[in-house]
């Protein structure tokens, strides 16, 4: 079943199409929250209030947008709502869970000897600095595109700015990682 067909199955009242809707999207849709709050808690929690507002409203899925670029919306607006609430200091996460790689671990895999170990874990760092150096916006922008899969025009519809905005952010972005790692960790 599509994902579409599974909120309509659970707005008839089938709690089963929930708990598949639940199974594929936990791991991208927490990791996106983390990425976002920085803390494992605060994600879970976030996420937990997602899908409380979908049983609550289960028909408010309109099937105008698909599926993955509603729901990652939702949880945008979760998370900005606990920012707004002042509860939170942003933090950058990048360690993914044991499902879903962080983008450190993907650009240094491998089975390494001690020596490139040592490598390895230098350039995590390297990596890590240079995306706390991105804006909040443009990490953001960054973690969506790369971690969440989302197009750019998917992207805009969920910040709600221009499909420019959202270019021009990742464009930036890009320009900040390739500035402090150069293009060859980059292509790595």
């Amino acid at each position: 079943m599509t994902d579409a067909e599974l909120m309509d199955a659970f707005a008839d009242g089938e709690s089963d199409a929930l708990g598949e809707i639940i199974s594929r999207y936990k791991t991208p849709l927490f990791n996106y929250l983390l990425r976002i709050t920085g803390n494992a808690d605060v994600a879970e929690d976030l996420f937990q209030d997602v899908f409380v507002k979908i049983v609550r409203s289960p028909k408010a899925y309109g099937e105008r947008f698909k599926f993955s670029a509603w729901l990652f919306t939702v949880a945008h607006h979760a998370a900005m709502d606990y920012f707004r609430r002042g509860s939170a200091q942003k933090t950058v996460a990048l360690d993914g869970d044991a499902e879903n790689q962080g983008l450190a671990e993907r650009l240094v895999s491998g089975e390494p000897g001690p020596d490139q170990a040592v490598q390895n874990l230098e350039l995590k760092r390297r990596i890590e600095k240079a995306l706390a150096l991105l804006s909040g916006e443009q990490r953001e922008v960054f973690y969506l595109r790369h971690y969440s899969g989302l197009s750019f025009k998917e992207i805009a519809v969920l910040l709600k700015i221009p499909l420019g905005t959202a270019l021009a952010r990742m464009s930036r972005a890009a320009a900040v990682l390739r500035r402090e790692l150069g293009d060859k960790e980059l292509s790595a």
